[in-house]
């Protein structure tokens, strides 16, 4: 580095004979050099270490510009990533995400076969029979520049680690979420993790491709559950699994096929005595073919109620939630408008306020008191209207879930049989207790909560289903109300 150079970088520069003294204030460091010339030996001039360290400075000193840059774009809303499998750039903003037509029905397509019931496993295995090129392939048979292998032994080879990927990824949602990674520091390359505290959320922000509350029944199973592939000699996967749970220690229920008997297909706490060596005693054995059956008979009797007065049915399930929630709903809806209006006056007092200062008929002194008054004010609004905006959707969610729990039903009455994602559409979770009595006199206690509405106790006296679990044994379910 030439004395020149010193000179431009730093500031009070002093040369005198062999020794050069340079100040740098924006860093707070003094250096003092000896110009001595080169070492005969090495070859090299001794000022190199400092120039190795205003170097290393300068990249530090760009590297917090550039973090703080990020740091602005991504508070503001602006996508700090590339976007996701399923989306694409928009040619006309770079900085807005447009769905990929073409990638968005194999999004969606993932997502349906997981409410199904699919493991990730399956799904990557039924991707990769249908010729679906992995996301990597794709971009690249796009012409788009993204990072990862440039060949593909097997374009069409899905993992089941990118099918869990895309499941989890909010941003099908139509969310911009930013910092969910970081890196150390700027001689670290490497993103680490983020804590989902620290991420900054941005919701509906461009065109969803998932429905938020299907992305959401999504990661109540991938929470619930560790999928495993089904065994063929065990007639497959039961459209009840990670809906049956033990009713007196509330674990899950496991499903089997009994080993002498292939046609015998039943489900037992996972947390038995007898079984696993778990602290709940017995078993709590059911029969797969009779919850079935229980939960037809009571599907049918909740069609028989909407069909004879849905108006009643309605108010039923209205009754299961808030009964204030349309008062409260109305409430804050008219807060809301008032923030919005208040907001919109604050806006053009500022700006006149700006103009008087312009023009010399507010002081300076007044004009930044009251600007720091508005600009108060107006952060107060922003985040009342947020605040209000949000707590208004989660109330219209109650709303949503309820049509979407009366259009389930009606999708039963048009079907003769059930399927897995129409369980999942009525039924959070099902309650299996104990048998009790003996002989023909056995009764079980089978508690379905429904979801939404939770538990719901029908008007008595009713039917119950009773089947024969074996010659001379007979069980009656009972529905009807919750034990104590």
């Amino acid at each position: 580095m030439t004395q020149e150079d010193l000179s431009r970088l730093g500031r009070d520069y002093v040369s005198v004979g062999n020794y050069t003294d340079t100040y740098f204030p924006d860093h707070g460091i003094r250096f003092i050099a000896v110009n001595d010339g080169i070492d005969s030996e090495e070859g090299e001039s001794e000022i190199a270490p400092f120039k190795n360290i205003l170097n290393e400075m300068y990249a530090r000193d760009i590297s917090k510009k550039i973090r703080s840059s990020h740091r602005l774009r991504g508070n503001a809303g602006e996508p700090l990533s590339q976007p996701p499998y399923g989306y694409r750039k928009d040619p006309q903003n770079k900085k807005k995400w447009i769905i990929d037509p073409e990638a968005a029905e194999v999004v969606k397509s993932i997502f349906k076969m997981c409410l199904e019931g699919k493991g990730n496993e399956a799904i990557a295995g039924i991707l990769q029979e249908q010729k679906v090129l992995v996301p990597m392939a794709y971009w690249q048979s796009k012409g788009l520049p993204r990072g990862g292998k440039n060949t593909q032994p097997n374009p069409y080879k899905w993992c089941k680690t990118t099918v869990q990927k895309i499941l989890a990824q909010q941003e099908y949602c139509g969310d911009v979420i930013n910092f969910k990674t970081y890196s150390k520091s700027f001689k670290n390359k490497r993103r680490m993790e983020n804590d989902p505290e620290n991420w900054v959320v941005f919701k509906d922000v461009h065109e969803p491709i998932i429905a938020r509350e299907d992305f959401e029944r999504v990661q109540t199973l991938i929470a619930k559950t560790k999928r495993r592939a089904p065994k063929p000699e065990n007639g497959g996967k039961s459209i009840f699994f990670d809906l049956l749970y033990c009713g007196d220690c509330h674990k899950k229920m496991h499903y089997h096929t009994l080993s002498n008997n292939r046609s015998i297909h039943y489900f037992s706490c996972s947390n038995n005595a007898v079984d696993y060596r778990g602290s709940c005693p017995t078993r709590h054995y059911v029969r797969a073919d009779a919850i079935e059956q229980v939960v037809t008979m009571e599907l049918r009797r909740m069609a028989e109620m909407l069909r004879q007065d849905e108006a009643a049915f309605a108010e039923m399930l209205a009754q299961k939630t808030d009964r204030e929630l349309t008062k409260e709903r109305k409430r804050d809806e008219e807060e809301r408008q008032k923030a919005i209006v208040r907001n919109d006056t604050v806006s053009r007092l500022y700006e006149k306020l700006y103009e008087d200062n312009a023009t010399g008929k507010v002081s300076d002194e007044w004009f930044m008191q009251l600007s720091h008054k508005y600009e108060l004010e107006r952060m107060e609004l922003k985040s009342k209207i947020s605040s209000l905006r949000k707590k208004l959707a989660e109330s219209g969610q109650h709303q949503r879930e309820r049509d979407s729990f009366i259009r389930a039903i009606r999708q039963f009455m048009r079907m003769d049989r059930l399927t897995s994602p129409l369980l999942r559409e009525l039924i959070d979770h099902i309650d299996v207790y104990e048998t009790e009595g003996t002989g023909r006199n056995r009764t079980q206690r089978i508690v379905i909560y429904y979801r939404f509405v939770g538990y719901i106790e029908w008007p008595s006296p009713r039917a119950n289903y009773k089947a024969d679990t074996r010659k001379g044994v007979a069980v009656e379910y009972l529905t009807n109300n919750i034990p104590a």
